[in-house]
C-alpha cells in the first residue's frame, strides 16, 4: 500500500512539473493577466457617472470577459468581448447602450468596445443584458489589459443617454 501511495505521489508531482513547464512562466505580480479569459467583475452605479446621476436608485452587477486567442509569444491575435450584467431600476427603463469607454476615473471618453445592444424597454426595470462582441481589434483588447483603470463600462438609458450607470475597470480575474 505504501509503495502504491509513493508511485501516485511521484506521478502527481511529475504531472504538476510538466504542467508548469508547458504553461510557461507565471505572470508577474501586479501585471495584467495572460489568461485566455480575463474577467472584469463590475458594479455599475449612477454615482460613478461624470457628472454623477443624483437621485437614481439603480445599479448593475456583472462582468466584461475577454475570450482571447494568443500567439506562441503571448501576443493577442484575436478575441471576443462578452458583456453580462444584471440591472435594477426603480421602474420601467429603456436601455440604449452598453459599452467600454477609454477614460480615467472622473473623466468621460470615447467608446472603444460597443456591445451593439439594440435599444429595448424593460417594463419592470429589472433584467439582464448579454452580448458577445467579435472582431474587436487585438490592439484595443491589449490596451485595456495594459491599463484597465483607464477604461470604464457604462450602461446608457433613454433618460440618461450619456450614461446612467458606470464602473471603472480594474485588474481582471482569471476566468
Amino acid at each position: 500500500m505504501r509503495s502504491l501511495l509513493s508511485v501516485v505521489l511521484v506521478a502527481s508531482v511529475a504531472a504538476l512539473v510538466v504542467a508548469g513547464v508547458a504553461g510557461g512562466a507565471p505572470a508577474k505580480k501586479g501585471k495584467p493577466s495572460l489568461s485566455a479569459t480575463p474577467v472584469f467583475k463590475l458594479h455599475l452605479k449612477p454615482s460613478q457617472e461624470v457628472p454623477p446621476i443624483k437621485g437614481l436608485r439603480a445599479s448593475a452587477k456583472g462582468h466584461v470577459t475577454f475570450d482571447l486567442e494568443r500567439s506562441s509569444a503571448g501576443a493577442i491575435t484575436s478575441g471576443e468581448a462578452i458583456f453580462y450584467f444584471n440591472y435594477s431600476f426603480p421602474g420601467s427603463v429603456t436601455i440604449t447602450g452598453l459599452h467600454v469607454h477609454r477614460g480615467a476615473k472622473g473623466t468621460n471618453g470615447p467608446i472603444v468596445i460597443s456591445s451593439s445592444v439594440a435599444s429595448f424597454t424593460d417594463s419592470d426595470g429589472g433584467g439582464n443584458v448579454t452580448a458577445v462582441v467579435t472582431g474587436t481589434p487585438p490592439e484595443t483588447l491589449q490596451a485595456i489589459l495594459d491599463d484597465p483603470r483607464g477604461h470604464y463600462a457604462n450602461l446608457h438609458t433613454s433618460v440618461n443617454p450619456g450614461g446612467a450607470l458606470r464602473a471603472q475597470l480594474h485588474n481582471p480575474k482569471k476566468g
